[in-house]
């Protein structure tokens, strides 16, 4: 049998580098590249990937949320969070972004959907889901839903 070589940090970074030039990671998804492939992680590698500027977590859940715009603020947030960027990051990030209001995300699923007030039981039902899907509070959906019966 033979024992294992230890490996490099340098054979590591090569490899950190190679994924980032594919895509964006977190420094959390990176790690978890690195070690699934290498077992162990030198701390220098991180360190010298962030102060060369290829891991960046305000990169990455900026140009994470600037593709998902259609999302509401609270899932956006959830998911930065479940990748691996701190929740204070990821507040900031998401309160930056211009998202629409859920006057505005119920107006256009019913101009896409072609619904009228005031509206069916099963039309209501649909868009309370996907307005819940993009990330809206169900409470404020609920009353959303309410003033068009109501109009």
């Amino acid at each position: 049998m033979s024992a294992r070589i230890p490996l490099v940090s340098d054979e590591i970074f090569h490899h950190a580098v190679k994924l980032l030039a594919a895509r964006d990671y977190s420094v959390f998804r990176i790690k978890e590249k690195l070690l699934k492939r290498f077992g162990q992680i030198p701390d220098d590698v991180i360190q010298r990937l962030i102060a060369k500027r290829y891991l960046n977590d305000r990169r990455y859940a900026e140009n994470y949320v600037l593709g998902r715009k259609k999302r509401g603020a609270r899932r956006l947030r959830n998911e930065l969070i479940a990748r691996g960027i701190d929740e204070s990051l990821a507040d900031e990030v998401v309160s930056k972004l211009d998202l629409p209001s859920l006057h505005d995300a119920m107006t256009a699923k019913m101009v896409d959907w072609n619904l009228r007030a005031p509206l069916q039981r099963g039309d209501a039902a649909r868009l309370f889901r996907a307005l819940a899907r993009l990330g809206y509070e169900e409470d404020a959906i609920r009353e959303e839903i309410n003033q068009v019966h109501e109009q």
